[in-house]
């Protein structure tokens, strides 16, 4: 056994065989795992590259939420106008905290569930989509402002913003009146009078005569007793009055006689007091200059101090950047500069109706109204039995109300019958109406009526540029839509 050993050990030809295909072994090891280790490292790389480019592709300032035009409108724009809203949400809701104390009272929980509602997570979905909706109005309104010629420069949105902290550099403004003045509304005439028919205030109703006599009899003898009890009554207190003046008298006068002898006894005292008085009067005087007092100068509202205000605002709002912050303004503006150049085109006055109804469940309930009505009854006491609407106790006066402002049906009839007529029942989605015209003229709005027509024009400019754009908002999801800051109710 120890001999072949040794002849294995002492072969160099196998020596060598078995060496080289141990090396060629482990060269191919070696290799397998340098080979693993370039494709492990490959993967690594990949997978950072692709991390990153996704991180910069996520960033909420390059998700885009949606498109106008050309203008985009990114994650962080969005999420930052709607913690705007809840902010505005939360500030409106404060607010009304303090005026119900103001009034020693506590806020009602209704009142409290609507704001609390707006906040919660079952309303993010409306709340976001409300929003988004609004600040794509806002680059369809700028859109448009743009075509017309209409800007805001720099120094208005700053001049704005500052005004918001009270910090005018150049000056307080110049109150200005908001709107020129209304038409006076027309007094009712004798026409519409006849058709409404007001009952007369009733008169006291007059006594008959005999009842007078009595009654003049009655107060002759109640007056006669009352005036014989009033005598007894004053000459008692005469008598009383008389025995406490003699008592006062006499009171006074031996307070007199003390008084004097008190003054006698110190009034060289009271000469040296004045005496001294008058000089220190005299020092005081000498030391005081002649020169007016002059009132304390207000600190002035320096820049710091804005500085400082405008730190804590976005301290306690650090839901929204100073720079979203401003560009919301600037749209704020923008859209009254486009409101104040469509006013020129908007009526003060308007085609009109002034009418009253009665409004019912069904056609029979209708038709038997109006056959009262035409059986000598007053329309307004009809109105206060039988009517459903709101108005029912003011005798269903609606007052003056434009084409635009009833539902078609309604609108239809009111504005298509004679003034002073009564309609056939109407069908609306309210019920069955009874409607009669009081008066049909140009009449002129109010100024909730004339905003009203303000918004109504805008809408219709800002829907005609809409229509020239391409608007896209498939970007939108729900789960990006934040809930903070919570509600603070």
């Amino acid at each position: 056994m120890a001999e072949k050993e040794n002849q294995e050990i002492l072969n160099p030809r196998q020596n060598n065989k078995t060496n080289r295909e141990k090396r060629e072994k482990e060269e191919k090891q070696t290799k397998m795992l340098r080979l693993a280790g370039m494709i492990i490292g490959g993967i690594v790389i990949v997978c950072i590259i692709v991390g990153l480019i996704l991180g910069i592709v996520q960033k909420p300032s390059r998700v885009v939420v949606a498109k106008v035009g050309d203008e985009k409108i990114t994650l962080d724009e969005f999420q930052s106008a709607v913690r705007m809203q809840r902010s505005n949400i939360n500030s409106n809701y404060q607010y009304m905290e303090q005026l119900y104390s103001m009034f020693g009272m506590q806020m009602d929980e209704t009142t409290r569930e609507s704001y609390a509602s707006q906040m919660s997570d079952a309303y993010k979905g409306l709340l976001g989509q409300s929003v988004l909706s609004n600040m794509v109005d806002q680059r369809v309104m700028a859109y448009g402002a743009a075509q017309e010629g209409i800007t805001v420069s720099e120094d208005e949105v700053e001049d704005y913003y500052k005004g918001l902290f009270a910090y005018y550099p150049n000056g307080t403004p110049t109150a200005t009146a908001t709107s020129e003045p209304f038409e006076a509304t027309p007094t009712i005439t004798d026409e519409q009078l006849a058709i409404l028919r007001y009952t007369e205030t009733p008169l006291p109703t007059d006594v008959p005569a005999e009842e007078t006599s009595e009654t003049e009899e009655t107060v002759t003898e109640t007056v006669e007793d009352a005036v014989s009890e009033a005598e007894t009554v004053v000459e008692e207190a005469v008598s009383e009055a008389e025995t406490a003046v003699e008592e006062t008298v006499a009171e006074a006068e031996s307070a007199v006689e003390e008084t004097v002898a008190e003054a006698e006894a110190t009034s060289e005292d009271a000469e040296k007091l004045a005496e001294e008085t008058v000089k220190a009067l005299d020092t005081i005087l000498d030391e005081k200059t002649s020169e007016p007092t002059v009132a304390p100068t207000p600190t002035a509202y320096t820049e710091d101090m804005f500085k400082q205000y405008e730190s804590v605002y976005f301290a306690n709002n650090y839901y929204y950047s100073k720079d979203f912050f401003k560009n919301q303004l600037r749209y704020e503006l923008l859209q009254g500069k486009v409101e104040d150049k469509l006013k020129a085109d908007v009526a003060r006055t308007a085609d009109m109706v002034w009418a009253r109804h009665i409004l019912v469940e069904t056609e029979e309930e209708a038709k038997a109204a109006l056959e009262r009505i035409n059986n000598g009854e007053e329309w307004g006491d009809v109105a206060a039995e039988v009517s459903t609407d709101s108005t029912a106790s003011n005798g269903g006066d609606l007052g003056w109300f434009t084409r635009e402002t009833m539902v078609q049906a309604f609108s239809d009839a009111a504005f298509s019958q004679e003034v002073g007529t009564i309609s056939e029942p109407v069908q609306t989605d309210f019920g069955w109406h009874l409607i009669q015209v009081i008066a049909h003229e140009e009449h002129p709005l109010t100024s909730s009526q004339y905003d009203s027509a303000v918004d109504s024009a805008y809408q219709t400019w800002l829907n005609g540029y809409a229509e020239k754009l391409e608007i896209n908002m498939d970007g939108y999801k729900v789960d990006q839509v934040p809930t903070d800051p919570a509600f603070v109710g």
